[in-house]
């Protein structure tokens, strides 16, 4: 017979249910159950980053930067697990029953684990970093695209989705915390974030579906947040109504990141979005952000070389907001800005803006395919795609593209596939001629 599981619903001794964390990272203790697995051994502290992490609760005292993770892992036959923890100091971990064995090497926890257990405890202390790569000296947590590692441990890689809970304590007095409590949709490692500061919450109004939207702003910058997020609940609306429901909760919006001089755009951080102090006037930046709740973030991309699906498809759902908030003319003007972006990008170096005859073995940060080639590229690959297909085939084919693989990975060829499965055109010429070559093609006019 089999040792029980230690899951909420299944753990059981004399005093009643065990159940699970009570306050997001504190799991009861269960004296009987415990004894009688105490008769076992502990395994011994093993590599296995292939371990499905299901879910992550964190709790950060922001006076100390002491952390606690209560992680959620699947079975697994190897009884290991390994995560990656970056700089950060490990105190401890442990299960419901107590100590486990473990090691750190080289930036990675490996961990034994009990084939009953199901939740992880791992206590931690992590350091502020100026380098963009994990909890900055301003107050706001930076991740993207796979520094995971220096806020909590985690799989940084792309395919690993998990749902995720957070607690803030001793928030500096007169300082606002802005953070999501849960996280209930499958989300990329790296879109977890707080941000402390002065700031002011605007409500913004709420959508259709009632998801709520509001703009965190700083002192001086409600005029700037103001402009920039005049139509940015309508564009969460359109997104919602014309490619699906949001699933990673009932209220979102943007949080204006003091990232320093000369810092520009914003991060996916949702579903409270960071956007570049400087930017906070752009309303293409709030948008684009926006967006990525259902590319990059709803839907995550499989391989860095799909970097296109998240970031071209966003930035030409942005054009598509602009058209539906505020007309066409409107619309028409992001685009001849972007032809301008487009030509400049080339002429600084080009490149391929869907390198996919491999996965995941580029370094994005040090990839020609980091630029605005894949953004401005990919918005145009869709705008010409439309003009072949008609606007109501490409929302469509967006929206069961999204409706299908929101909570998982994809890769753009997938959508290209889809693309023909749903119109009977074939979109493989226009991704080999904006995609997959070099230069600025020219547009296919309207028929």
């Amino acid at each position: 017979m089999g040792c029980p599981k230690d899951t909420p619903e299944e753990v059981t001794d004399e005093a009643g249910t065990c159940a699970g964390p009570t306050n997001g990272t504190e799991l009861p203790a269960c004296p009987l159950l415990c004894d009688t697995l105490a008769q076992g051994e502990q395994p011994p502290a093993g590599a296995d980053l292939s371990r499905d992490i299901r879910s992550t609760a964190l709790n950060v005292k922001l006076d100390s930067l002491e952390a606690t993770a209560l992680i959620q892992v699947a079975g697994s036959p190897s009884n290991t697990l390994s995560l990656k923890v970056g700089s950060l100091r490990i105190s401890g971990v442990s299960s419901r029953c107590g100590p486990l064995n473990y090691t750190v090497n080289d930036g990675q926890l490996d961990i034994g684990v009990p084939a009953w257990a199901s939740f992880v405890r791992v206590d931690y202390v992590l350091t502020q970093s100026e380098n963009y790569d994990g909890y900055l000296p301003g107050g706001t947590t930076f991740t993207w695209p796979s520094f995971c590692a220096n806020l909590y441990p985690c799989h940084p890689a792309l395919a690993d989705g998990a749902t995720f809970s957070l607690q803030l304590e001793n928030v500096p007095a007169g300082k606002t915390a802005v953070y999501p409590s849960a996280i209930p949709g499958e989300a990329p490692p790296y879109m977890l974030a707080w941000a402390v500061g002065d700031y002011t919450e605007k409500a913004l109004g709420s959508t259709a579906a009632g998801t709520q939207v509001s703009v965190w702003h700083l002192p001086g910058e409600e005029g700037a947040a103001t402009q920039g997020t005049l139509h940015l609940k309508d564009a969460v609306d359109f997104y919602e109504k014309r490619y699906g429901a949001y699933s990673f909760g009932p209220k979102v919006g943007s949080v204006s990141a003091n990232w320093g001089e000369g810092a520009y755009g914003g991060m996916e951080h949702h579903p409270y979005w960071h956007v570049a102090s400087d930017a906070m006037d752009d309303k293409l930046v709030h948008h684009h952000e926006a967006a990525h709740g259902w590319f990059g973030n709803g839907v995550r991309i499989q391989c860095w070389e799909d970097f296109v699906l998240s970031e071209g498809t966003s930035e030409y759902l942005t054009a598509r907001s602009v058209r539906e908030t505020e007309g066409v003319e409107a619309e028409e003007k992001v685009w001849t800005s972007w032809k301008l972006s487009l030509e400049r990008a080339v002429a600084r170096g080009d490149t391929l803006a869907l390198p996919d005859s491999t996965c995941n073995e580029i370094d994005i940060l040090n990839d020609p395919l980091w630029s605005t080639i894949p953004y401005v590229k990919g918005a145009f690959f869709y705008r010409a795609l439309e003009k072949q297909i008609g606007t109501a085939a490409m929302d469509q084919a967006l929206a069961h593209f999204y409706q299908r693989h929101v909570g998982g990975t994809a890769r753009m060829q997938q959508m290209l596939d889809l693309v023909k499965e749903e119109t009977g055109f074939d979109p493989t010429p226009l991704a080999n001629t904006w995609l997959r070559g070099l230069g600025v093609p020219a547009e296919i006019p309207h028929d």
